[in-house]
């Protein structure tokens, strides 16, 4: 990516303004992630605006990953830009081309790598809401140290559960346990079983905390089961 500004159109440039929040909508490909780059770098060029206090968040780590290399690939080429061409990228964004935008423009580059982690805070919203979690457990009344759980991982915790729940239900004699899940297998699947068991976990206030076992359940637990609620 040559790291060159274009000149944006009137609706870009009031876009960009780090001035105004701005409700942005347009279909893929018509340049969103251009006029987002172009508001980050109207941004930096603010003069008491620290790199390391802008935050961007993204649907996609591909989205992160584009706009990252857009605005670190401009701010790299505004280091050695001649004047007049430095001057003329100002204007297509809207910025001022003073002598004090200027200077700051190419010092730029370098700020931004001094920032915590060697480049601007972009990230998905999902990667940034890891971070919360992980910095704030006491506030999110989480267990310190813990962390998203991989997907791979938690289809092997589901069957390892599954497994020990069968275990023990037959180890106590568990009829009732036993004949449940044979009906239900009957019904759906195997795999099913373990799907549920997930969603089971995924709406773990139906059976801990104040609320717990509270009626009407059994409509709550069809729904569950992904079954009608005039069954059994």
């Amino acid at each position: 990516m040559s790291g060159a500004v274009y000149k944006l159109t009137d609706s870009q440039r009031q876009a960009v303004d780090p001035e105004q929040s701005v409700w942005l909508s347009a279909s893929a490909g018509t340049g969103k992630t251009q006029v987002l780059s172009a508001r980050v770098l109207r941004l930096l060029l603010k003069k008491h605006v620290d790199p390391s206090q802008i935050l961007c968040l993204t649907f996609t780590k591909a989205g992160a990953a584009e706009m990252a290399v857009r605005i670190n690939a401009v701010l790299a080429r505004w280091v050695r830009l001649d004047e007049v061409q430095l001057r003329k990228e100002l204007a297509h964004l809207g910025a001022s081309s003073e002598t004090e935008t200027r200077e700051r423009a190419r010092t730029l580059f370098a700020s931004v790598l001094d920032c915590p982690g060697g480049g601007l805070r972009i990230d998905t919203i999902h990667a940034f809401s890891q971070w919360l979690l992980a910095n704030f457990p006491n506030e999110a009344e989480l267990i310190p140290g813990s962390r998203p759980m991989e997907d791979r991982e938690r289809d092997m915790l589901a069957r390892e559960v599954l497994a020990e729940m069968l275990v023990e239900a037959k180890h106590n004699n568990d009829q009732h346990t036993l004949d449940a899940v044979e009906q239900f297998t009957l019904r759906k699947d195997p795999e099913a079983l373990r799907s549920w068991l997930m969603r089971c976990a995924g709406a773990s206030h139906l059976w801990i905390g104040s609320g717990a076992w509270q009626p009407p359940l059994k409509p709550r637990v069809l729904n569950l089961l992904g079954l009608p609620s005039d069954a059994g």
